[in-house]
């Protein structure tokens, strides 16, 4: 299994748009692809909570980290028609997008 983190700066006021864009275009076209594992959509924590609890400072706001079974099926992901609406949409509302991937080591279940 594969791993793979899309980082976004989103500028405050696009945070809902930016919200919206995911939840009605960009999860539906992900989850539908083979091999698709799961997905996590992340916001970082309002400035004053990652104060609180002495945070590493980023731009970085949100997070959408995503699973398939192996890179190729990313990769055919990544070449669909799906993505071609989905991720031009996503990063055009954000400020700086970046990306990497992991290979999965270790999973644990949840109890």
């Amino acid at each position: 299994m594969i791993l793979f983190q899309l980082q976004f700066d989103v500028a405050p006021d696009r945070g809902e748009e930016f919200e919206r864009a995911y939840a009605e275009v960009f999860e539906p076209a992900l989850i539908k692809q083979k091999g698709f594992q799961n997905v996590k959509l992340l916001r970082l924590y309002a400035p004053a909570q990652a104060a609180e609890i002495e945070a590493f400072a980023t731009e970085i706001n949100y997070q959408i980290n995503f699973a398939f079974d192996s890179e190729s099926s990313r990769r055919v992901w990544a070449a669909s028609a799906e993505h071609d609406v989905a991720w031009p949409l996503l990063s055009g509302i954000a400020r700086t997008a970046v990306w990497c991937g992991y290979d999965v080591l270790a999973s644990a279940p949840r109890p």
